[in-house]
């Protein structure tokens, strides 16, 4: 795994919740990355964000916006091959951040 700060970022945003759970399950078993946050952008619209290596962070959003697009709506799929540490930092320290631990430690049960 990369370490804090470094590596490439992927995000989906996508419209409902079942279209994001997919899409993080997808990234999640497809690719070494990890789930740094996950955010409600707006009503109904939601974000989830990954990190690790470049090819890792392509593969996963690329089968997180299949399974997204199969369950639901995406709106929009980015990957950002060395995004800045203030952004990483950012994303890192979301309000959900809460919300990415829990469901990381739900799936660990």
């Amino acid at each position: 795994m990369a370490e804090r700060g470094s590596g490439a970022i992927g995000i989906l945003e996508t419209r409902g919740v079942v279209a994001l759970s997919a899409g993080i399950e997808a990234m999640m078993k497809t690719a070494d990355v990890e789930t740094i946050t996950i955010e409600r952008v707006s009503s109904g619209y939601l974000a989830a964000a990954v990190r690790g290596s470049l090819a890792a962070v392509r593969q996963a959003v690329n089968a997180g916006s299949a399974a997204v697009e199969q369950y639901g709506e995406l709106r929009a799929a980015q990957v950002y091959p060395k995004p800045h540490g203030v952004s990483v930092g950012l994303l890192e320290n979301g309000s959900s951040d809460r919300l990415a631990r829990a469901i990381e430690s739900g799936a660990e049960r």
